[in-house]
């Protein structure tokens, strides 16, 4: 690529347009994450997946949209954006549609083809985010942007279709469709990133390394627990009334924790929010395997959103701060993805038709663990970095 063109590549993704089009075509990509108790819950009730399949479902498809993330960046960098964006909105929609008709494997097997697909849409997302000036407010924009989404998905979904079996897939499908009219406003190709001499392979530092775990443990915390929120909620006594709205009173405290975390970038140090955010998790995660009432969990579930999108935006200056590459933070949604898929799978060892109380006690632990490993680098960064890092967001 020639420098004009690079340069002609840097303003496109940078503007305003493109941007905004590529926030709403990532979050195709990651409907799903926000949906799932109401996917799942469908699945169950007509007696296509079990309990334990849930989980297996659940990680397949999330890891591998993570898969899919690292797939397209190491393949797919120099070839057309446009061209890539539309082939896997077209896989999307066509395999989400797909699965109305698969039951047991055949869910898993599909789910999977969707998050291969759906994993492109994430990096070039990722990849605009990255290459731009504030990282950590795109990130939140990003996350914001998918809680709306998911939120305007399962209230509509808990309205117009409540009974509806396949009203998930079917709307994803949909989505994807229209979101190929977004296409000619990413830009055509991304520029590449500077590489650190000292990391001949491209490959994260150990430090970047220790990111991606903490991420990855993070996320398998909350999607480890997000997935059996429907019938942990059933055993707390609420009603199906209560159970249809529990998801998108969640998602909506979602939108709220979105504005929380853009107002907050520049103005909260990425520890102080990631350390509180853990150990609030670790909490009403503890407290919800109890389980307590229908209320109490309901309101406990509401905040588990808004802390669940509060806290991931703050990974990126995390990252960025332990690799000044930027490498480590296009990694990041792929330790987030597969740690959304390891999570469920963890979780599924656990969890049986009549108690799920004991995956919330083990997602309860993850947080905790992540939250070791990110007091672990704050305490050894002025061993690396010499003093306080420039803020990034």
């Amino acid at each position: 690529m020639t420098a004009d063109s690079q340069a002609n590549a840097g303003r496109s993704a940078s503007s305003r347009g493109a941007m905004a089009a590529a926030l709403l075509i990532g979050t195709v990509g990651l409907v799903i994450a926000g949906v799932q108790p109401v996917f799942f819950g469908a699945l169950l009730a007509a007696d296509r997946l079990s309990a334990a399949q849930v989980g297996h479902v659940a990680a397949a498809e999330l890891v591998s949209i993570g898969i899919g993330v690292v797939i397209a960046e190491s393949f797919l960098e120099r070839v057309s954006v446009w061209l890539s964006t539309l082939v896997a909105l077209a896989l999307v929609a066509s395999l989400n549609f797909a699965t109305v008709w698969t039951s047991g494997l055949g869910v898993l097997f599909v789910r999977g083809l969707v998050g291969l697909s759906a994993g492109v849409l994430v990096w070039m997302t990722t990849g605009v985010i990255v290459r731009s000036a504030r990282p950590t407010a795109l990130s939140a924009a990003f996350l914001l942007t998918q809680a709306i989404v998911q939120f305007a998905t399962s209230t509509g979904l808990a309205i117009a279709a409540p009974n509806a079996r396949d009203g998930v897939p079917v709307t994803i499908a949909v989505l994807a469709a229209a979101a190929m009219l977004l296409v000619p406003l990413l830009p055509k190709r991304l520029n590449p990133l500077p590489r650190d001499p000292a990391q001949v392979s491209g490959l994260p530092p150990l430090r970047g390394w220790v990111v991606l775990a903490a991420s990855l443990l993070i996320q398998s915390c909350i999607v480890g627990a997000w997935v059996y929120f429907e019938p942990l909620g059933r055993q707390a006594g609420m009603t199906p009334q209560q159970v249809a709205f529990a998801v998108p009173a969640s998602l909506g405290a979602q939108v709220v924790g979105g504005f929380a975390a853009i107002f907050l970038a520049r103005r909260l140090p990425w520890f102080v929010s990631l350390i509180v955010s853990s150990i609030a998790l670790s909490a009403v995660l503890f407290i919800l395997s109890t389980p307590p009432g229908a209320t109490v969990f309901f309101v406990l579930e509401t905040l588990f959103g808004a802390v669940w999108i509060f806290i991931t935006p703050f990974l990126t200056p995390l990252s960025i701060e332990n690799d000044p590459t930027r490498r480590t933070a296009l990694l990041v949604p792929s330790a987030v993805l597969v740690g959304s898929g390891l999570g469920p799978l963890a979780a599924s060892t656990l969890a049986d038709d009549a108690s799920a109380g004991r995956v919330l006690q083990l997602c309860a632990l993850l947080a905790i663990g992540a939250t070791l490993l990110i007091v672990g680098l704050y305490v050894t960064r002025s061993r690396v970095a010499g003093g306080q890092a420039a803020p990034h967001a």
